[in-house]
């Protein structure tokens, strides 16, 4: 028996990077999809389906559509995410703030205070 629908291909985190990227320039320049399309040759859907990870382009059409927006396909193809820095931030503070809690003195710690609640204020907000 034939199935009705196309099944949903993943694709690699790659794609949906690139797509990402794709958008991100695309609105830098002010340029809407149907623009993007035209100037690359693809129509306004392709480039929507590029945009939120459906589809994965070939080679060729990855350099039109950097041509396109005027930057180069290396440009569009960002190789790795982004890392989350989150935890080794916290840990180095942590590190740092120990450090600095065992080698203070008092005229240290007068100014480190004020300091501490202004951050706190900062991130509570």
């Amino acid at each position: 028996m034939a199935k009705d629908h196309k099944e949903q291909v993943k694709h690699a985190e790659c794609v949906i990077r690139f797509g990402k990227r794709l958008k991100d320039v695309r609105g830098s320049r002010g340029m809407t999809q149907a623009e993007l399309a035209k100037k690359a040759q693809v129509t306004a859907s392709y480039v929507w389906r590029l945009e939120s990870g459906g589809a994965a382009p070939g080679i060729d059409l990855v350099e039109r559509l950097a041509t396109a927006l005027g930057t180069t396909s290396h440009d569009l193809l960002p190789l790795t995410a982004a890392p989350d820095t989150l935890g080794l931030l916290q840990e180095q503070a942590r590190s740092l703030f120990e450090r600095l809690m065992k080698a203070t003195d008092r005229e240290g710690l007068m100014m480190l205070n004020p300091l501490l609640a202004r951050l706190l204020e900062a991130a509570e907000r």
